[in-house]
C-alpha cells in the first residue's frame, strides 16, 4: 500500500481510507468540493464507547487544548465525535482509544453528494415523469402534509415559490440552529425533485405532489461533509416525525456510526433511500449498500438504459430516472447552479433518490399504517425493466407501487355457506382480492367480482364445533390488510363408515379394508388405535397384512382428515371388531438390495431368503409402485423352514424390469379344517441399471507437502456424485503401480476424499508427481471412473526462523517534528555516526511529536508470527518516554503502549510486541514510527543507533 508520511505517522493514500483523497463525485467533476476536504486543518474522530461517556467528557475536557473540541453527544448510540487539528490528529487518537470506556476510534469517512448538474436551463419533467408512471400515481395519490421527507443535504431555499410552506422544520447540524441557507443549492435541487409545490401555477412537479419536507443542513460551506453532522441530521430528521429519509451522498468507505444511526431510523419504521454513486462501476457506497436502505441507481429514460455515471451492482435496489432532471434552485445563485431564476437541470443518483423518496411518501400516505418492510416491498415489487444492468428490480413505477400497497380497509358481510364438506366463504369488499382465514390460518384467497369475494374451503380435518373465519382486503398481488373482519361459524362433519370387512368377520393373510364418507376428503386407517394406512380420496381402501397380527380380535376405525393427512382432527366411525386368523411367514432378508440385471457378473440377481413356520403353497410375486403384479413365481408346496428365491428382476415374458423400487411379496396358502387361510411378508427391491455420474472434478495437478505440519497436509480432489455411491481414489506411479485406495461412501453432491500422502504400507510416498483417479459404484453394483490427473508431493515442510532486521537510526523515510522549534528529529546531533536524536520539548499539550517513519521489508514466508519493535540508544535528559505507532494492513493506525527511558546508558529497549497478522502489507512491508510526544513533563529525548524488528516467521524449506 502506498502511503504518506504525515507527522510521525503514516497514513494511507488511498480513496477509501483517506478523508484528504475522496472518491470522484460524478460525471462531471466536483473538484471544489474534493479540494475543499483534501486541504481541510481539521479531522473528525468519532468515538464508540461502551457506555454513555458522561465520565469521558470530562477526560477529554480535561486535556485543556484548543486543538481539540467536541462536536455532537449521541449518549444513546454510545457514541460522540470530536474536531482536532490535522497536526495532532494521529497523538489525540491513540490518546483517545487509551482511555478506559472507549471501544473504538473511527475516522470521519469521506461523504459527497451524488448529483452533478449541467448548466442550468428549465426543461420539460413529462419525459422522465411518465416513463415512471408518476403522473398516473397521482390521479389516485397526491399525498399528505402529514407524510414528511427529510432531506439530509446542503440546505434548503425555504423561500423559493415552489418550496415556500413545504419545509415544516429546520436544522443546523453543524451549528444546532435552524438556518438552512444552502448556498451549495445541491439540497434545494434534491428537495423540489421529491416534493416542491405541486398544481399550484408555479414552477414545477415535486414526486411527493403533497407531501412536506424536513430540512437538515448537514454539509459545511465548502461542501465537505462528515459522519457526525449525517448522523446528527438523520437522528434529528426520526425526532421530528420523517416517513421517508433522502440521502444523496455516498463514499466507498462503511461507517459503524453511520450504519447505527441508519438503523435507528429503520427500527422507528422510517424508510431509508439514499444514492447508489456516480462512479460508474460496481464499488459498494454506503449509506446505499447498508441492509434495508433503498439503494437508487439512475437510468437515461431518452436512452433506455443505465446512466452512463451510475453506480451498479447487486447490493442496489431500484433505479430511477438521473439524466436532465428539472428542479428547484436557490434564488440567490448557488455553486452548483449559478442561475437565479430558481430552476436548473441536473444529472446524477443524488437526484434518482429523491424520485424514489416521493414515490415513498405517496405509498405512505395511500396507507399511513403499513409496516416499513410493506413500504419497501411495495417499491420493490413495482419496479420492473432494465434486467442484467445491476439495477435491482429494476425502473421503479409510481402507479404499479401503489397497487402494490395494502389496503386499509376490511371486508364487510363476511360468511360461511354450510356447516360441512366444501363449505363456501364469502365476504364484500372495495379491495380487488381477500384473503379468508380459519381460526388464524389462511386457508384461501379469492378476487373479488362486482364487489363480493368468494371461496371455497374443504372442512375436512377440522374438529366439529365452533371456528373463527377472518377476511382481509388484499391487493390484486396478495398484500393484505393488517387488520381482518371475524365471524364465528360451526363445523359439523360427518364420520367416515367402514365398508368392509363386516363386524366380526374373520379375516387372513393380507386383507382389504373399505370405507366411505359421503362428503370426500382424506380417511386414515387406524387398527387397534394405531395408524395403518391413508388414503386421499374415495373409494377409500386399504391393505392391511394380518400375518403381522396376532391371532384374535383385533378393532379398525376410520377418521377423516383433509386431502394431505395434516389435520385429521374431524369425527372417527365407530370401532369395527375383526378377527385375524393368518399364517405366518417371514422374510429374513435380501441380498443384495439392489440389483443391476445388465449380465456383466455384478449384482445381476438378488437373493430372498424367507421362513415358513408350517408347510404351505408358495407363491413370489414382484408388484411395482402402483401396485400392480408385474411377474408371479409360483414355488408350490414347501415344508416348513428357511427357504430361498433367486429374484433376477424378470417380469412376466422374461424381460428385465425397468429401474424403480419394487415389492417381492411371499403370498402362501394353506387349509386348516376347511378354512383356506393365507399369509404375507414382504420386502422392498431395488431395480437400477445406470452407473452413478461423477462431475465438477478439481485437484488435477495439485502440489501439496504431506507432513503433518498443518500447511498442506492433504490433497483432497473433490467431485460431484449425483446419487449415493461408493467413492474410491486411486493412488498409482506414473508407471501405473498401485500406491493406495481410499473408499467412503458418499451420498449425492459435492464431496471430497482427502489423502495424506501415505502408501498402503502406512509410509510416505517419495516426492514426485503420481496419478489420481476416482470411482463410483453405486448399491447396484454400477461403477464409473475418471480419467488419471497429476498430483505433485513435496518433500519440504515448515519451519520456524527467529530473524531481526535493523535499521541504523538515520535510515528513517522520514524524520522531524510537528513544531520545529520545539519538537525535532536531527542526524547532526545524535551521538552515533549513522544515529538520529529525537527531541521534544513543547508545552505539555500531547499533540506536538518528533518521529522517525522506518519501514521494514520481511523476508517471504508462509506465515508470521509476533514482532517485537525495539530500538537501541539512551535518553541524554532522563527519564524520558517512547512509543512508537505501527500502521495496520487496513490503513489504521495503532500506539502500542508507551515506555520510560530512565537510563543514559546504551541499551536495547523492546517497546511492544504485537501480531504481524494485520499489520504485515501484502508487499510484506511493516511502517513503524518511533515517536516522542509532549505529553510527558519536563524535556523528552532518545538518541537513536538502530531501529530494529525482532520477529519469527514460518517458511517451507
Amino acid at each position: 500500500m502506498a502511503a504518506l508520511s504525515v507527522g510521525a505517522l503514516l497514513v494511507p493514500t488511498t480513496a477509501s481510507a483517506d478523508p484528504a483523497t475522496p472518491a470522484p463525485v460524478g460525471p462531471v467533476s466536483a473538484d471544489r468540493l474534493q479540494r475543499a476536504v483534501a486541504q481541510s486543518s481539521h479531522v473528525v474522530f468519532l468515538v464508540h464507547t461502551t457506555d454513555t461517556h458522561s465520565g469521558l467528557r470530562s477526560a477529554i475536557a480535561g486535556a485543556g487544548s484548543a486543538h481539540l473540541a467536541v462536536r455532537h453527544r449521541f449518549p444513546a448510540q454510545h457514541l460522540f465525535s470530536v474536531e482536532v487539528t490535522r497536526s495532532a490528529a494521529a497523538a489525540t487518537r491513540a490518546r483517545l482509544a487509551a482511555l478506559p470506556g472507549v471501544a473504538s476510534v473511527e475516522t470521519s469517512a469521506p461523504r459527497f453528494f451524488s448529483g452533478t448538474p449541467d448548466d442550468p436551463r428549465f426543461g420539460s419533467q413529462s419525459a422522465y415523469l411518465d416513463a415512471i408512471a408518476a403522473p398516473a400515481a397521482w390521479s389516485r395519490q397526491h399525498g399528505s402534509a402529514s407524510v414528511r421527507i427529510a432531506v439530509v443535504d446542503s440546505g434548503i431555499d425555504v423561500g423559493h415559490p415552489d418550496l415556500a410552506g413545504k419545509v415544516v422544520a429546520t436544522y443546523d447540524a453543524r451549528t444546532g440552529g435552524t438556518d438552512i441557507t444552502d448556498t451549495l443549492g445541491h439540497g434545494t435541487f434534491v428537495a423540489g425533485v421529491a416534493a416542491a409545490a405541486t398544481d399550484n401555477g408555479v414552477g414545477i412537479a415535486g414526486a411527493g405532489y403533497d407531501t412536506t419536507l424536513l430540512g437538515a443542513k448537514i454539509a459545511a460551506p465548502d461542501g465537505s461533509i462528515t459522519i457526525d453532522d449525517e448522523v446528527a441530521g438523520i437522528r434529528w430528521a426520526v425526532a421530528h416525525g420523517a416517513s421517508v429519509i433522502n440521502l444523496s451522498l455516498g463514499g466507498p468507505v462503511a461507517s459503524a456510526a453511520e450504519r447505527s444511526a441508519v438503523a435507528y431510523a429503520q427500527s422507528k419504521g422510517v424508510l431509508v433511500v439514499a444514492a447508489a454513486g456516480n462512479d460508474a462501476d460496481s464499488t459498494l457506497q454506503y449509506p446505499g449498500a447498508y441492509p434495508g436502505v433503498v439503494s437508487v441507481g439512475a437510468i437515461d429514460t431518452t436512452a433506455r438504459s443505465r446512466a452512463d455515471f451510475s453506480t451498479y451492482g447487486s447490493w442496489v435496489t431500484l433505479a430511477a430516472p438521473g439524466v436532465n432532471l428539472v428542479s428547484t434552485t436557490p434564488l440567490a445563485g448557488s455553486d452548483f447552479f449559478s442561475s437565479t431564476t430558481g430552476y436548473g437541470q441536473g444529472d446524477g443518483t443524488s437526484f434518482a433518490s429523491p424520485l424514489v423518496a416521493g414515490e415513498a411518501a405517496l405509498l405512505r400516505a395511500e396507507n399511513p399504517t403499513m409496516s416499513l418492510a410493506a413500504l419497501r416491498h411495495a417499491l420493490v415489487a413495482s419496479a420492473h425493466g432494465y434486467t442484467g444492468l445491476g439495477l435491482g428490480a429494476g425502473q421503479v413505477d409510481f402507479a404499479l407501487a401503489l397497487r402494490h400497497v395494502p389496503p386499509t380497509s376490511r371486508p364487510t358481510a363476511i360468511a360461511a355457506v354450510g356447516t360441512a364438506g366444501a363449505i363456501r366463504l364469502t365476504a364484500r369488499t372495495t379491495a380487488p382480492r381477500v384473503a379468508f382465514r380459519v381460526d388464524g390460518h389462511l386457508v384461501a384467497t379469492a378476487a373479488a367480482i362486482g364487489g363480493t369475494a368468494t371461496a371455497t374451503w374443504p372442512s375436512f380435518g377440522y374438529a366439529n364445533g365452533p371456528h373463527t373465519l377472518q377476511a382481509l382486503d388484499c391487493t390484486e398481488f396478495g398484500e393484505c390488510a393488517a387488520t381482518s373482519a371475524a365471524s364465528p361459524f360451526p363445523v359439523e362433519n360427518s364420520a367416515p363408515v367402514v365398508t368392509s370387512p363386516a363386524p366380526g368377520r374373520t379375516v387372513t393373510g393380507r386383507f382389504l379394508v373399505s370405507g366411505a364418507h359421503p362428503g370426500g376428503g382424506g380417511v386414515a386407517l387406524l387398527v387397534d388405535g394405531r395408524l395403518a394406512g391413508f388414503d386421499s380420496r374415495a373409494p377409500y381402501g386399504f391393505a392391511v397384512n394380518g400375518s403381522v397380527l396376532t391371532r384374535g380380535a383385533h378393532s379398525l376405525q376410520l377418521r377423516l382428515c383433509d386431502t394431505t393427512r395434516t389435520r385429521c382432527a374431524s369425527p372417527s366411525s365407530p370401532v369395527q371388531p375383526v378377527s385375524v386368523v393368518a399364517l405366518h411367514p417371514s422374510i429374513a432378508g435380501l441380498s443384495p438390495i439392489t440389483v443391476s440385471p445388465n449380465a456383466d457378473g455384478r449384482q445381476d440377481a438378488a437373493t430372498l431368503t424367507f421362513t415358513l413356520p408350517d408347510a404351505e403353497n408358495v407363491t413370489i410375486d414382484t408388484i411395482d409402485r402402483y401396485g400392480r403384479v408385474v411377474a408371479r413365481n409360483p414355488l408350490g408346496y414347501l415344508t416348513s423352514g428357511r427357504r430361498t428365491f433367486v429374484w433376477r428382476a424378470r417380469a412376466a415374458g422374461g424381460r428385465t424390469l425397468p429401474d424403480g423400487r419394487y415389492s417381492l411379496a411371499v403370498t402362501s396358502r394353506r387349509s386348516v379344517d376347511g378354512a383356506e387361510l393365507r399369509g404375507w411378508a414382504s420386502r422392498v427391491g431395488i431395480v437400477d441399471t445406470r452407473a452413478p455420474r461423477l462431475t465438477s472434478i478439481t485437484g488435477n495437478r495439485t502440489l501439496f507437502y504431506p507432513r503433518p505440519d498443518r500447511f498442506r497436509d492433504l490433497f483432497s480432489p473433490h467431485v460431484t456424485l449425483d446419487g449415493r455411491a461408493r467413492l474410491s481414489l486411486t493412488i498409482r506411479t506414473p508407471a501405473g503401480s498401485w500406491v493406495r485406495t481410499i473408499s467412503v461412501s458418499r451420498g449425492a453432491g459435492p464431496t471430497y476424499i482427502s489423502w495424506n500422502g501415505i502408501d498402503r504400507h502406512g509410509h510416505f510416498v517419495p516426492a514426485g508427481r503420481y496419478l489420481w483417479e476416482f470411482r463410483a459404484t453405486d448399491s447396484g453394483g454400477n461403477s464409473v471412473h475418471t480419467p488419471q490427473f497429476l498430483v505433485t508431493v513435496s518433500a519440504r515442510r515448515l519451519v520456524t526462523v527467529a530473524q531481526d532486521l535493523t535499521l541504523n537510526g538515520a535510515a528513517a523515510l522520514e524524520a522531524g517534528g510537528t513544531d520545529p522549534a520545539c519538537a525535532s528529529a536531527r542526524t547532526a546531533r545524535s551521538a552515533f555516526p549513522h544515529g538520529v536524536l529525537l527531541s521534544n520539548a513543547c508545552a505539555d499539550n500531547g499533540y506536538d511529536l518528533a518521529f522517525a517513519d522506518y519501514v521494514f521489508t520481511l523476508p517471504s514466508a508462509v506465515r508470521f508470527g509476533n514482532v517485537a519493535i525495539r530500538a537501541y540508544g539512551h535518553s541524554r535528559m532522563h527519564p524520558s518516554e517512547l512509543t512508537a505507532s505501527v500502521q495496520r494492513s487496513d490503513g489504521g493506525l495503532e500506539v502500542p503502549r508507551y515506555i520510560t527511558i530512565s537510563s543514559g546508558l546504551d541499551r536495547w529497549y523492546t517497546i511492544a510486541t504485537i501480531p504481524a497478522a494485520g499489520h504485515v502489507t501484502p508487499q510484506r512491508q511493516m511502517f513503524i514510527a518511533l515517536v516522542l510526544d509532549s505529553l510527558y513533563r519536563g524535556r523528552n529525548d532518545f538518541d537513536v543507533k538502530y531501529a530494529q524488528l525482532h520477529f519469527t516467521y514460518t517458511t517451507l524449506r
